[in-house]
């Protein structure tokens, strides 16, 4: 999805945007990251490689496509860890002589924690960079560049 906004602060790799929240907003996967959700102007952080500054109005691109994949992994990886820790409980009842369904509750927390632990660690090393707004594209350039 492209949106166009006004910086409103910059650093040397983030700044920070005030885009118009439409209907569009409902549905947009960058929701979460957006401040200001509920009123007329929202803020969202963007990758900043053009080094735009403060009012400067930009296109920026929020990358719809990486928020689907990133949810399907979240929730597919959540819901095998819950069936796998489940069962592994269950089945794991005889050898640590406690009642099954104990046993299955406990894997399925079990596992629940070590695919979030897992999840974690996927996301902060390999799509932390691509799932952030980045402004593609200086519209206009405003009067606070020095």
């Amino acid at each position: 999805m492209k949106d166009n906004g006004l910086v409103i602060s910059a650093s040397n790799t983030l700044a920070e945007v005030e885009v118009q929240c439409f209907t569009a907003c409902l549905n947009c996967p960058a929701q979460s990251l957006c401040i200001g959700q509920s009123q007329s102007k929202g803020r969202v952080s963007a990758k900043n490689p053009l080094q735009a500054q403060p009012g400067d109005s930009v296109s920026l691109e929020i990358p719809e496509t990486m928020y689907n994949k990133a949810l399907i992994v979240v929730f597919g990886t959540f819901l095998l860890a819950a069936l796998l820790g489940l069962a592994a409980g269950y089945l794991s009842a005889p050898i640590f002589s406690i009642h099954s369904p104990v046993s299955g509750i406990l894997g399925l927390f079990l596992g629940l924690l070590a695919a979030g632990f897992w999840l974690f660690r996927f996301f902060r090393k390999k799509n932390n960079a691509r799932l952030f707004p980045v402004i593609t594209a200086i519209l206009y350039k405003g009067g606070h560049h020095g």
